[in-house]
């Protein structure tokens, strides 16, 4: 029995060993004379930054749901469009069946605690809080509207003006603009509350950079 392996052995080494000599054969008569042909290329420009910086798609937009004690969730629709956007998927399910209904800024910082869940967040309507979150391009949640939360998604400009958009859990499928002065103005009328998980953002748009020149 081990005889008739090794037989089978050394007989499979004499199979591929011509075959290996002639591929080799092959590969240097097709390579003697061929020079690699230079490729060319043409640097194409940059696009434009992607508007909002925190741009969730659409199909990723959670809607306001109502818990079992007949009230809104808006703030933990919030959370769940916030993580989504950072690629925290399995804590943004998490969150959307466990937490309903009303919440408080409190709380709502014990149960991220709870979750060890990383976070920076402002209750004095600091406006530089957003410029962070715009630049970093996390976004943040934010008290907006009365007695309502939303997803700040960063700011954007248009027409030499900066707008803040709103992903409001209410109206998913679009961003709402208001102009940066009225925004935080509103915004620290509604209590200046704002948070945003520590977490990296999803990657920008790819983008193709450069082309062959034929």
């Amino acid at each position: 029995m081990i005889h008739s392996q090794s037989r089978f052995r050394v007989v499979r080494q004499r199979c591929v060993a011509p075959l290996l000599g002639v591929s080799l054969a092959l590969l240097f008569v097709f390579s003697i004379g061929c020079e690699p042909t230079p490729v060319r290329v043409r640097a194409l420009p940059t696009p434009a930054a992607e508007l909002p910086p925190a741009n969730l798609p659409p199909s990723l937009h959670q809607r306001n749901w109502t818990g079992p004690k007949r009230q809104g969730s808006c703030v933990h629709a919030s959370i769940v469009n916030h993580l989504r956007w950072l690629n925290q998927d399995v804590l943004a399910r998490r969150w959307r069946a466990t937490y309903s209904d009303g919440e408080w800024d409190s709380r709502l910082r014990g149960r991220l605690d709870a979750a060890g869940v990383d976070y920076s967040f402002t209750l004095k309507a600091d406006p530089r809080f957003l410029d962070w979150a715009s630049m970093t391009r996390r976004g943040a949640i934010l008290w907006w509207k009365p007695s309502h939360c939303c997803t700040f998604m960063g700011w954007v400009e248009r027409d030499g003006r900066q707008y803040a958009a709103i992903l409001d859990n209410n109206y998913p499928g679009r961003f709402e603009l208001t102009p940066r002065q009225q925004f935080i103005r509103l915004w620290a009328g509604y209590g200046g509350f704002a948070l945003t998980v520590l977490h990296p953002p999803a990657s920008s748009l790819t983008y193709r950079s450069y082309e062959p020149i034929l």
